[in-house]
């Protein structure tokens, strides 16, 4: 991570915290966990009350299912410490103690924790694509399953489009009126290099601010850029069952997604889409 602070010492990018500007430039726990939920309850007919946030990072969604309900319980697992201890100082904390006490963070790797089981684990954020290789993608869903209780679901997010395979750099401005010292910014997604033979892919976020300093590669990604058919055959092998697809409706008039996801069997051609993988574990 480099600043660049157009030598001004007091300049925002110095002031700026990277993991706050993800968060409010990525991650939106109040719809994620409110369409999750209502998806376990309409796929399962059950309340969705312990929840697994794979690569949860700062565990900022884990953090927000608690407060939703007396009884929702969240395990948060990561394998990165500075990234856990953040979410802790500053997610975690803000907890109640009854939240509090029904939040774990495991500071390990995700092919290895079974215990304790969930009704659903997510892995959002296209975090699973740091596995390179189908063996070690077939590994997790693998322990996914086994981590699961029966009738448990996996969900996972997955984009693509032939956008998603150019170099290029999309910026979006972020409302931050209420942080008065940092003020709005920019985030800019930096799609850096893509390899076609491999689908190995490096991708970079930035950070830039009205004083025209900057974060640059505040946060760096390893993947490979999977896709649909490569993912559910290895949900399917691993033993999940009804593997299905939610894809984003298209608005008719605007031809902008609507941000509703519904199960279907075949996509639109779109030049960058999101949908979801959900697998199901055979009941007891």
């Amino acid at each position: 991570m480099t600043r660049q602070n157009q030598d001004s010492p007091t300049c925002i990018a110095d002031l700026a915290d990277p993991h706050d500007l993800y968060q409010k430039s990525v991650q939106s726990p109040d719809n994620d966990m409110s369409f999750l939920s209502d998806y376990f309850k309409e796929y399962t007919g059950k309340a969705l009350r312990r929840f697994r946030e794979d690569f949860c990072g700062t565990a900022y969604l884990s953090a927000y299912f608690v407060t939703q309900h007396a009884k929702n319980h969240a395990l948060g697992v990561d394998l990165d410490w500075p990234t856990l201890d953040w979410g802790i100082k500053h997610n975690i904390s803000t907890l109640t103690p009854d939240q509090q006490h029904r939040i774990s963070l495991l500071n390990e790797n995700v092919l290895d924790v079974q215990q304790p089981r969930s009704q659903m684990i997510a892995a959002l954020n296209f975090s699973y694509m740091v596995f390179h290789d189908r063996a070690t993608l077939l590994q997790y869903l693998t322990n996914t399953k086994e981590s699961l209780e029966p009738g448990g679901l996996l969900v996972m997010d997955i984009w693509g489009g032939s956008e998603s395979q150019v170099l290029q750099e999309e910026a979006r401005e972020i409302d931050n009126s209420t942080d008065e010292n940092i003020g709005d910014f920019i985030f800019t997604w930096d799609q850096d290099t893509f390899d076609p033979m491999t689908h190995l892919y490096t991708t970079r976020i930035h950070f830039s601010f009205s004083d025209d300093s900057e974060i640059r590669d505040a946060f760096v990604y390893d993947w490979r850029l999977w896709t649909i058919p490569e993912v559910m055959e290895l949900m399917t092998e691993a033993g999940f069952q009804d593997c299905h697809v939610l894809w984003e409706g298209t608005d008719p008039d605007t031809k902008e997604g609507t941000a509703i996801y519904e199960r279907t069997e075949k996509g639109d051609a779109d030049l960058a889409w999101i949908a979801y993988l959900v697998g199901h574990t055979p009941s007891a």
